[in-house]
């Protein structure tokens, strides 16, 4: 996603894009904003991704980017092996988006290994520091995410079309308040604790529903062991799986709270927390990480001591009384994301001449 909306920037200013992805559901915003794109797999994790460092070698040196950005840890490796053959004096810019605290290792250290490295948090910087860079490194600069402030507009709401449409589908949600879990099945994600919290507050509330929204890997039998779950705490018929949407902004602006739970690593930045603080919903997350720097500027009342289960029930209950306001707040936009990055890609190529 971050990928795709530098490129829409990049190439809203003048500029010139081609972009190395797997093609998927996003290559249309890539066509779209004018960019060329190579449905070339360089992220996918097979021994034959390995052709791609000679493919993307020869391009460089036939095309002469100024600069190259990367966003994971397997097309960063693609990228560094394919530099190095390169005279120095043709080599481009080399940009690494450090997006998740990865696991330290040698693998791992690609991402801090680019002429400038992108934090996408403080937390991030702290830990790349802690674990790849010296401190002071003069190379590694914080962006944030943002959010879209056009597509999380402040007061967003459904249109009575989208209710009658997801009722019909979700019958069990009509007349409820949803309690809303967005973000891929996984485990370090916090699902099983939001069964859990389900559990400890359905008596008292008994006209709330929790979701869980995102995508699953294919073959994962995680969803059967969180039905399993709610199966033993009683709660299967106040909890709805519904898969991968794209009207995620709806989701969000219908429901009551939206949570982010995420325990083991913290989120390294979590963009779910803007997009529903920026249209106004309240929210409701584990004071670490990323996460907590957003809540800090946004919304401190839904900021919990990490891993306090008991502290997490309270607060959800205190907002299920009374919800604190969501002031409308600029922080974390997109725009300002999308200038810093820009701004960056000036300096390189302005030290570089």
């Amino acid at each position: 996603m971050v990928a795709v909306e530098i490129t829409e920037h990049l190439c809203a200013h003048g500029h010139k894009v081609t972009v190395f992805a797997a093609d998927g559901p996003l290559a249309n915003r890539v066509d779209a904003a004018g960019a060329a794109f190579f449905n070339w797999p360089i992220g996918r994790k097979r021994l034959t991704t390995l052709r791609y460092i000679r493919r993307l070698r020869k391009w460089m040196l036939d095309n002469q980017p100024d600069i190259v950005h990367v966003h994971s840890r397997l097309p960063a490796w693609i990228v560094y092996l394919a530099l190095r053959k390169i005279p120095a004096g043709k080599r481009p810019v080399l940009i690494t988006s450090m997006h998740g605290q990865y696991s330290v290792s040698a693998y791992s250290a690609v991402m801090a290994k680019g002429d400038y490295v992108i934090a996408v948090s403080n937390h991030i910087r702290e830990y790349t520091l802690e674990n790849y860079l010296p401190p002071q490194s003069p190379q590694l600069v914080t962006i944030y995410g943002g959010t879209s402030r056009a597509d999380f507009p402040y007061g967003y709401k459904p249109t009575r079309e989208w209710f009658e449409k997801t009722f019909a589908e979700f019958p069990e949600l009509e007349n409820k308040r949803i309690l809303l879990l967005p973000g891929r099945l996984s485990r370090y994600k916090g699902h099983a604790t939001f069964v859990e919290l389900l559990a400890a507050l359905i008596f008292e509330y008994d006209d709330i529903h929790a979701v869980i929204l995102g995508q699953t890997k294919p073959g994962s039998r995680y969803v059967a062991e969180l039905e399993g779950l709610a199966e033993r705490y009683g709660v299967s018929d106040r909890l709805t799986f519904c898969g991968v949407r794209t009207d995620m902004r709806d989701w969000m602006a219908a429901s009551y709270v939206v949570f982010n739970l995420c325990s083991d690593p913290p989120e390294a930045f979590g963009r779910t927390m803007p997009e529903a603080l920026s249209m106004g919903v309240p929210a409701i997350a584990w004071n670490h990480g990323g996460i907590k720097e957003i809540l800090r500027e946004m919304y401190p009342f839904g900021a919990v001591q990490a891993d306090n289960f008991s502290a997490l029930v309270q607060r959800t209950g205190i907002f299920l009384q009374q919800p604190p306001m969501v002031r409308e707040c600029d922080a974390f936009s997109l725009a300002a994301s999308m200038d810093q990055t820009l701004k960056l890609y000036q300096t390189a190529l302005a030290k570089e001449g």
